[in-house]
């Protein structure tokens, strides 16, 4: 964490238990012990909570299994850890499951990613100072 990011000491990361996310989260929550981690992720067929067996227990860590496209939960979730900032790494990403069914690419790419901007303005409303958002996907999201 940078400077700026350093002063996010309750930080939200979307997709946790993904390969690239369970990686973000055992190394941040290591790295930076003074800060608080919620991984949430819905544990659908990318996540995997095994992969977090090594940091499971530290007092930094917590695990929550939510849907990012559940507004009242994740406004809960926002109020609950008092979140100051989000790595936003959740995302649908499988080419052959986004032909399958686009849908659910567009709910969990498009607006799940909405739920949690909305929720983070919100709870953030009096108090932007600081606050960050990051947005990690893939290219079904971002193009190529």
């Amino acid at each position: 964490m940078n400077t700026a990011t350093a002063n996010c000491q309750r930080v939200l990361i979307t997709g946790g238990a993904g390969f690239i996310g369970s990686h973000v989260v055992r190394l941040l929550v290591r790295k930076y012990p003074d800060a608080h981690f919620v991984n949430l992720d819905n544990l659908t067929y990318a996540g995997n909570l095994a992969n977090l067996d090594d940091v499971a227990h530290e007092p930094n860590y917590r695990f929550v299994k939510a849907d990012i496209c559940d507004y009242a939960h994740i406004r809960q979730i926002f109020a609950e850890h008092r979140i100051t900032g989000v790595i936003h790494l959740a995302a649908e990403s499988h080419v052959d499951r986004s032909i399958a069914d686009p849908f659910i690419f567009a709910k969990t790419n498009v607006l799940g990613t909405l739920t949690l901007l909305q929720a983070a303005k919100e709870h953030w409303k009096d108090d932007m100072q600081g606050k960050l958002f990051y947005h990690v996907s893939t290219d079904e999201v971002y193009g190529s």
